[in-house]
């Protein structure tokens, strides 16, 4: 990681889960740390929190499914650091509902899903690449699932993976889609690109998503990771000498049943 020190990287979903701990990753391995988040307040406690770590935190309120936002966040990074090092697309929703299900509110659902999941990536990785083929080399990290390889039968909490799983399968097909651009111009050597899919991790986005207990009883029978298990594999990829190309890297909690 030492070749990062004192870089720039972008975490995209920084208030929450996953991006926390990402961020008090990177920035322990002396990174500095631009967080977006659409609750950007939660990110300026995190930088607070981490103003003695090796790297720096850096808030700014970025909605990943709005483009206007994303050229805004990216172009306030550009003007105060020069650009972008490192990207880790890491926002992403998902809502306790199924496609069949009935009501207006449902479309805004289905939407604000792909949007934020597929859009967001696609987005974030136009405008740090802008950026980031002006800098010695690069790295781009896709948060995605193991719902983007295949789709778990419906279970008592998980009624359905609705359009949660094509928004995911669709950042894996991106993710080749991309280091094929990559590989074919004349930044293939300097930019690498990695899709990390997690099974379940504990988090909060459960009760974000709607369902109607706790997390603790979400997690109560089935197996799980740690937001700080996915962190360690970003810094995992990082880690790689630049002749290897990590493309893909699925994580599952041991014994996972699906």
């Amino acid at each position: 990681m030492e070749k990062w020190r004192g870089k720039i990287a972008v975490v995209t979903g920084a208030s929450a889960g996953i991006g926390i701990s990402i961020v008090k990753s990177l920035v322990s391995y002396g990174v500095n740390v631009v967080g977006l988040a659409r609750r950007v307040e939660k990110v300026e406690e995190l930088a607070n929190e981490l103003k003695d770590a090796a790297g720096k935190v850096y808030a700014y309120k970025c909605d990943v499914a709005d483009q206007e936002s994303v050229k805004a966040a990216f172009q306030w990074v550009e003007e105060k650091f020069g650009g972008v090092d490192i990207l880790v697309n890491n926002a992403g929703v998902y809502k306790f509902i199924r496609i069949l299900d009935e009501g207006d509110a449902l479309n805004n659902d289905l939407k604000q899903i792909v949007d934020v999941n597929l859009m967001g990536v696609i987005y974030c990785t136009r405008a740090a690449f802008a950026t980031m083929k002006k800098r010695d080399y690069g790295y781009i990290v896709n948060i995605n699932s193991i719902g983007g390889h295949f789709i778990p039968f419906p279970t008592e909490n998980v009624p359905s993976y609705n359009i949660y799983s094509a928004s995911k399968y669709g950042v894996t097909a991106t993710n080749e889609v991309l280091r094929q651009e990559l590989a074919t111009s004349e930044f293939g050597e300097k930019i690498r690109i990695t899709s990390i899919s997690p099974g379940e991790v504990k988090t909060d986005m459960v009760e974000v998503a709607g369902f109607p207990g706790t997390v603790d009883e979400y997690f109560s029978c089935i197996p799980y990771l740690l937001p700080e298990d996915i962190a360690e594999s970003v810094v995992y990829v990082l880690s790689t000498p630049s002749r290897a190309n990590v493309t893909e890297l699925m994580i599952r909690p041991t014994a996972e049943k699906v």
